[in-house]
């Protein structure tokens, strides 16, 4: 996923639960309320999630062994959804390769990610969905993830508006003929940047063709990319997977990420701060004032939209890693 300034749902949980972890905050009722809450204030998920490794949050897995929110290993791992009402339910098959990869595939990279659309159950009902994970960091070492999961077929709900936005990708979805049923004014207008013409409810004919024969052979695949500049749209098309038509997945690749438009001085400061070093201590590595390590520090957090140093030090370790 590309990153952005914006600070999504994900990183929010992400950053908050480390700080808690570093403070040496584990009551699991309080990481739950959390959760909770998120869910409750932001109509336009479906769930809202954290997992966590083997004793990783208080060591005290074996205590939990069953409880609500929790298997048999005792793993915090608790889902907070919208089936049948805002209750909790255990996460289910996140140490499963293949099945479990909205959590494997974000911890193995270390970043944040949005997963492509994937099937997943929610109080015995399956839902297509796609979800945004962010791993937690603590003392360097990656302890868990948190997620955010939206079903594809709200996304056309008012209430969605700006989603696609966060999510850093569009979605277009396609009737059995391959007719457009629903692409929002954001996704029209991604691919009319990357066309060079104005889209009115029909595919481009380029793109329409592929999806033609695509439609034919049923498997999920990957459209020739569109590129515009240095730039480039990726397009997937995939069948849902409940004989509901098609959907079409754009994402813009090719942007210079923050981290990217760090100078090599700010890198260098960056990288010190994921070392947890104070600015006199990082002046005195790089020979400079702490007047100017401040200075770069300041520049850092602005160009990787970070509040404070130590989101900037979590950013800095997952560049690194």
């Amino acid at each position: 996923m590309n990153s952005t300034t914006i600070i999504s749902t994900a990183r929010a949980l992400s950053e908050t639960f480390a700080t808690m972890r570093e403070l040496g905050i584990n009551d699991r009722r309080l990481f739950d309320s959390i959760l909770r809450e998120t869910l409750a204030q932001n109509p336009q998920y479906l769930g809202v999630w954290t997992v966590w490794e083997p004793n990783a949050l208080d060591g005290r897995d074996r205590d939990f062994a069953n409880a609500p929110g929790h298997d048999r290993t005792g793993r915090f791992i608790p889902l907070w959804n919208r089936a049948g009402g805002i209750h909790v339910e255990p996460n289910l098959g996140y140490d499963v390769p293949g099945f479990g990869d909205w959590y494997l595939v974000p911890m193995q990279r270390r970043a944040e990610t949005v997963m492509d659309p994937y099937e997943f159950s929610f109080g015995g009902r399956q839902e297509f969905i796609t979800s945004q994970v962010a791993p937690i960091f603590f003392r360097g070492e990656c302890v868990g993830a948190t997620g955010v999961d939206v079903a594809l077929q709200d996304l056309s709900r008012p209430e969605a508006s700006g989603l696609e936005e966060t999510l850093q990708r569009g979605y277009i979805f396609l009737a059995g003929d391959g007719a457009v049923k629903y692409w929002s004014t954001r996704t029209r207008d991604l691919l009319a940047r990357f066309i060079g013409c104005r889209l009115e409810q029909e595919l481009p004919a380029s793109i329409a063709g592929h999806v033609a024969r695509l439609r034919r052979i049923g498997d999920p695949a990957e459209l020739p990319p569109l590129r515009r500049g240095q730039a480039v749209l990726r397009l997937k098309f995939a069948r849902h997977p409940q004989g509901r038509g098609f959907l079409i997945t754009l994402e813009e690749a090719g942007a210079p990420s923050p981290e990217e438009s760090l100078t090599p001085r700010e890198r260098e400061v960056l990288e010190w701060l994921g070392q947890g070093k104070a600015n006199a201590e990082i002046g005195i590595i790089l020979g400079i004032s702490v007047h100017t390590v401040k200075r770069h520090v300041e520049r850092v957090l602005a160009k990787l939209g970070t509040e404070n140093r130590y989101a900037a030090a979590l950013v800095g370790l997952r560049h690194d890693a």
